[in-house]
C-alpha cells in the first residue's frame, strides 16, 4: 500500500488570488462610561435619606459659622525628657496643664521674672 501524502502548499508567488489588505488599526475610541448600577426603589430612598442626614450634619457656611480666631504666630520648642521627668511635670501642673506650667516657667525663668516663678513653686507645694 502507498502511503498517501498530502499535496503541498503553494508558496506564496504561486498563488493566483490577491492578498488581503494588512489589517488596520481601528482609530482611537474613547472607552465607554462606566454605567451606574441601578437601585430598586426601596434601596434608592435609602440611600436618598442616608444622603440628607448626613448633609444636614455638616456645618452651615457662611455667617454662622463661628471661626476660631486666630492664635498668635506659634513655633514649637522641643526638648526631650526622661520618662520620670515627665511623670513629675504632669503631678506638679496637674491634669492637662502640664504643657502650659512649662511654657509659663522657662518664659518666666528666661525673663528672669521671679515673683511668676515663686507663683508657680508656691502652686506645686
Amino acid at each position: 500500500m502507498k502511503k498517501q501524502t498530502q499535496p503541498k502548499a503553494k508558496a506564496p508567488e504561486e498563488t493566483s488570488a490577491v492578498a488581503p489588505p494588512p489589517k488596520t488599526e481601528p482609530a482611537e475610541t474613547k472607552p465607554a462610561a462606566p454605567k451606574t448600577p441601578r437601585l430598586s426603589p426601596s434601596l434608592k430612598a435609602q440611600a436618598d435619606r442616608l444622603i440628607a442626614a448626613r448633609d444636614k450634619k455638616k456645618a452651615p457656611l457662611g455667617a454662622d459659622r463661628n471661626p476660631r480666631e486666630p492664635e498668635e504666630d506659634l513655633v514649637v520648642f522641643a526638648f526631650r525628657l526622661s520618662a520620670e521627668e515627665r511623670e513629675l511635670i504632669h503631678k506638679a501642673a496637674g491634669p492637662a496643664k502640664a504643657s502650659r506650667f512649662v511654657r509659663t516657667l522657662v518664659v518666666a525663668a528666661a525673663k528672669r521674672d521671679e515673683a511668676v516663678v515663686r507663683d508657680l513653686l508656691a502652686t506645686v507645694s
